[in-house]
């Protein structure tokens, strides 16, 4: 798979241009350098809908379910205190957001648990987190929809209120922090989690966070790479990567992971999976398919976070329009700049509607 660079394209999106004759004409500026994108389209075009899929809340009420991060502290600048506000708000602060952005529906991520070493507690506080989230989007049914909280740190525990959440809340299907206990869901005990996530078509979007501290060590003489520079999206695609060769989805083909960030770079690095794949001696495999193959069929991935125009191109020539969606990582990215970006890749009308808003409808089941 190529991967390439747009030097200065004019962007209209009301000229259909198929995703082969693009990239077609993309390649032959591909050897030049990226340049200042004044050329390109700043501004939005008129009324388009979008939803947007990886947003995020949490339960002011609930402390301590983050992680000790003291290189937060010690190399990042501190969050604003309007972020703060807007992460705890399902109201008026958050839709004035939207209405100015142009945003039709949020899909909300609940709040992260898998920091949580107590069990019962965490199992406690997945009800109650998906309760309050469930309560509050009651009140603006058509402008939010939710990934519910679950417990990894029981398997059972977690499956049981994914169904619960899927079937008597309406949420759309998970979002988890990252490991629970230092735990991938690719060991066998989360067999019953991915078991009921493929019976009720409900994805879990595995969002990023910190590895373990044996994995995060080697990284503290260049902190710079801590976070979204770089581990978070390493210790993510890995985690991905790991359900894909444990075999879960030959047992569960129905089952389905969203990875955010384009996808956490697996995208363009299709190829080289499979190259490596071809090298692994076939009993010790351990899947039917290339690891391409499961990509393309068992995750979806969206925009969200920063990420520059030719990204997206390769993503969806990689993946396919179908397999992306939308999404700004409110409040952590301006969704205006998300917008931006967006606006600013070259695609057809066509892919543009199904990222938008098209493939969220399809896959999550949202109604706008």
């Amino acid at each position: 798979m190529v991967c390439v660079i747009i030097a200065h394209v004019e962007v209209n999106v009301e000229k259909r241009i198929g995703r082969r004759n693009f990239l077609g004409k993309a390649a032959a500026v591909a050897a030049l350098p990226l340049v200042a994108r004044e050329g390109i389209a700043d501004s939005p075009q008129p009324s388009p809908k979008r939803i947007s899929v990886e947003e995020h809340w949490t339960n002011p009420d609930m402390g301590g379910s983050q992680r000790p991060r003291t290189w937060l502290t010690e190399t990042r600048l501190g969050t604003t205190p309007e972020r703060v506000r807007r992460i705890g708000d399902l109201g008026d602060l958050r839709l004035s957001d939207m209405d100015r952005d142009g945003i039709a529906m949020q899909v909300i991520g609940g709040t992260s648990l898998q920091a949580i070493t107590d069990t019962a507690k965490a199992i406690e506080l997945a009800k109650k987190s998906n309760d309050v989230q469930a309560a509050l989007i009651e009140k603006h049914p058509s402008r939010f929809a939710a990934f519910a909280s679950i417990p990894t740190q029981d398997p059972k525990a977690a499956a049981d209120e994914l169904e619960r959440a899927v079937k008597q809340l309406g949420f759309k299907g998970a979002m988890v922090g990252g490991r629970a206990n230092g735990e991938f869901l690719d060991l066998d005990k989360y067999r019953v989690l991915w078991e009921r996530a493929a019976a009720l078509e409900a994805p879990i979007y595995i969002h990023p966070s910190d590895p373990t501290p044996d994995v995060l060590e080697p990284y503290a003489s260049r902190p710079v790479l801590y976070g979204n520079t770089w581990v978070w999206g390493v210790e993510t695609a890995t985690h991905a990567l790991r359900v894909i060769a444990s075999g879960m989805f030959d047992a569960y083909p129905r089952a389905q992971i969203i990875l955010g960030h384009l996808g956490e770079s697996l995208p363009s690095l299709l190829g080289r999976f499979d190259e490596g794949l071809s090298s692994v001696k076939p009993e010790s495999k351990g899947i039917k398919k290339v690891l391409s193959a499961y990509i393309k069929e068992n995750i979806m991935i969206t925009t969200s976070g920063w990420y520059q125009p030719e990204a997206l191109v390769c993503a969806i020539s990689a993946m396919g329009a179908d397999r992306i969606m939308f999404a700004t990582d409110y409040p952590w990215v301006d969704a205006s700049l998300a917008i931006k970006m967006f606006e600013q890749t070259p695609m057809s009308a066509s892919d543009r509607g199904k990222i938008y808003h098209g493939n969220a409808e399809r896959f999550l089941k949202v109604k706008v």
